[in-house]
């Protein structure tokens, strides 16, 4: 009940967000302490509140890591939200520096008969937009996403993972295209 409650909100939320700013598509890497980088990619939504403040939200898909060593791919999909600063460097330059931070919810499916722990995630984000017109934008940004797996169930047992857990936390490069509205 609790993910399929976040992930209404999240789509709602991101369908408000789009109506009033842009959509875009990116594709990410994302370097976790425990397995590894892995890739995938994913959706924003952005909507400016304020000459120089807008909120996101953003649902990726981040699987194929280094050192998972299990049969089926573990996929990590995080659904966020943040809050972000945006500094135009001028009228007359096409470019945009932005910065923030905000929360969200990592859903990890079962792999392997593991069904890990769904958890909360904290991020800082930094990043460049560079305008192509008006009704677009390429932008790169790097994140920091702060991730612990508190347990597992495998086969319907409840494995704690004590005070150690599963790190996910980890550096993020993410790439794309944003359609504004």
């Amino acid at each position: 009940m609790k993910k399929l409650l976040v992930m209404l909100m999240a789509i709602g939320l991101g369908a408000v967000a789009a109506t009033a700013g842009g959509v875009g598509v990116f594709g990410s890497y994302w370097d976790t302490e425990d397995l590894g980088p892995g890739f995938g990619g994913g959706v924003k939504f952005k909507a400016d509140i304020a000459e120089y403040f807008a909120v996101e939200f953003r649902a990726s898909c981040i699987t194929k890591f280094d050192d998972w060593e299990g049969d089926d791919e573990l996929y990590v999909i995080p659904l966020e939200a943040a809050l972000l600063v945006n500094l135009p460097l001028g009228d007359e330059v096409p470019i945009t520096v932005y910065g923030g931070g905000g929360g969200g919810y990592a859903i990890l499916p079962e792999a392997d008969d593991v069904d890990y722990d769904d958890d909360f995630c904290f991020f800082g984000i930094g990043g460049v937009e560079l305008g192509l017109g008006e009704s677009a934008s390429l932008f790169a940004e790097v994140q920091y996403r702060f991730l612990e797996i508190d347990g597992a169930e495998v086969d319907g047992v409840d494995i704690d993972a004590g005070d150690e857990g599963g790190e996910l936390t980890g550096l993020s490069f993410n790439a794309g295209l944003l359609f504004r509205f």
